[in-house]
């Protein structure tokens, strides 16, 4: 005799069950496509963040670099009570002005090393000893003006101001406007 509070439930039939195979486990196409479209848009987001730190290591970099050579001519200056070259009107450096705060030679016959230059990779971010320039890192050759008349004061051709010092690094950061890196070693 069954109770009556025992339910009746009829048998499960295999086509009841849901089909577990791995074949049938995948993602639908609108599922992979949603997530392409999420990844796609954070990937839009975080894209100019990316370039702006990178931006920032760059100046940054420039900044270094320009303090550090402005600060290996004064140290030159120093040691030899004088300015590295032979002056000219408008002041720039001698072309070999990193090999001689580098190396000895006749003009600095104790060899001294004052600056420590990183190698370039091509024409970018370094030294290259293909052409004996120093190339800030977007690729663009270090501007160094030296005071040769020792009146401590340097007209700036690219800012278009005096500056009171014996010697300016400038790297233009880039671009083409007034925003140059400036060495700030007085």
């Amino acid at each position: 005799m069954k109770s009556k509070d025992t339910m009746y439930s009829p048998p499960l039939l295999a086509s009841s069950i849901p089909n577990l195979s791995p074949k049938n486990r995948a993602f639908t196409l609108i599922e992979l496509l949603v997530v392409i479209a999420i990844i796609a848009i954070l990937a839009g987001l975080a894209f100019p963040a990316v370039q702006g730190a990178m931006g920032s290591a760059k100046k940054a970099q420039a900044r270094n670099d320009v303090n550090q050579l402005a600060a290996a001519v004064k140290a030159f200056q120093l040691e030899y009570g004088r300015l590295p070259g032979s002056g000219t009107e408008d002041g720039k450096a001698p072309d070999n002005l990193i090999a001689t705060l580098t190396s000895s030679n006749s003009q600095n016959p104790r060899g001294i090393v004052f600056f420590e230059p990183k190698i370039a990779k091509g024409k970018k971010n370094g030294f290259s000893s293909a052409d004996g320039k120093y190339y800030d890192p977007w690729g663009i050759e270090y501007s160094v003006l030296l005071d040769y008349n020792y009146d401590n004061k340097i007209k700036n051709t690219n800012s278009n101001q005096t500056n009171f010092t014996t010697v300016i690094v400038t790297s233009t950061g880039g671009s083409t406007n007034t925003n140059s890196i400036i060495s700030n070693v007085k």
